[in-house]
């Protein structure tokens, strides 16, 4: 087990087979016990990713980002077919190997649908999900926009600036971070993307939303074509006590665009709820 300190730390753990690349950032006041937030990138991304959201957290919260598995510098073995019982299992494997029992869950995209999974195979260690933009079922228009030929051809980065119009507003983002985040699609291994989105095709946590006991705050742009606005709000009614948050004048990515906006409606989200 890692002892935690006041900091930023990175590291690496052996969990379930693979070496996950992580780090955590803890600014809170060193006399006090700070609760934590895990922040779970999106399909085909890494923890570079939650650079705008680390600052804004850790100095209430302790702050875990890490690399999924196969994604940034997270390991994989050779010819593995992905499943959703793995991708939980190591989240799980890493908070105990880091010795944190509970977490409050960050994320984007599909970063969403595996808390979803964790609070629902584990509820005593999830005490919250944030979700930005996170569908229960993606859409088959965007399904059809990866081909997975065409990717190893021209690789993630090829793809990624293809869609990147779907997947953010490009007027919404600072300067310089449409081809930096390219760039990151471009270090990602393609055939474990493509395994990845094997995964993804197939996953529809439709029918499991009303299992979910878990405190879940929503965000969502009003304008997303991925994460539609009525599919969340359809996907709120479905879950007892969740909290729907619409930016209007957004589209998919607000955790990119609007950091500080769904940061702060996490921290008030999270705030709000009864002490454990």
């Amino acid at each position: 087990m890692k002892q935690l300190t006041v900091g930023s730390t990175s590291g690496i753990a052996r969990v379930n087979g693979i070496d996950i690349h992580y780090q955590v950032t803890d600014y809170t006041d060193p006399w006090k016990k700070p609760q934590t937030v895990l922040l779970h990138h999106g399909f085909a991304r890494n923890q570079r990713f939650w650079y705008q959201w680390v600052p804004l957290l850790c100095r209430d919260y302790r702050v875990v980002t890490f690399d999924s598995r196969g994604m940034g510098d997270t390991t994989c073995p050779k010819d593995y077919e992905f499943n959703a019982e793995d991708l939980v299992g190591d989240v799980i494997g890493l908070l105990d190997e880091l010795g944190i029992d509970r977490v409050h869950w960050g994320s984007e995209a599909s970063g969403g649908i595996i808390g979803v999974a964790t609070a629902l195979a584990h509820p005593q260690r999830v005490a919250s999900i944030t979700t930005c933009n996170t569908p229960f079922k993606i859409p088959k228009g965007f399904l059809g926009m990866f081909v997975n030929e065409e990717v190893r051809a021209h690789g993630l980065g090829y793809w990624a600036k293809k869609t990147l119009k779907s997947r953010v507003d490009v007027d919404k983002v600072p300067p310089g971070w449409c081809d930096w985040t390219t760039a990151e699609f471009d270090r990602a291994d393609v055939e474990t993307v493509i395994c990845v989105h094997e995964l993804m095709k197939k996953v529809d946590i439709w029918e499991q939303l009303p299992q979910l006991k878990t405190p879940l705050l929503i965000l969502v742009g009003d304008g997303s074509t991925i994460a539609t606005h009525d599919d969340m709000q359809a996907m709120s009614q479905r879950i007892p006590g969740s909290k729907l948050v619409v930016f209007k004048g957004y589209g998919q990515g607000v955790g990119f665009m609007i950091p500080e906006r769904c940061v702060d409606e996490m921290k008030r989200f999270i705030s709000a709820l009864p002490a454990t």
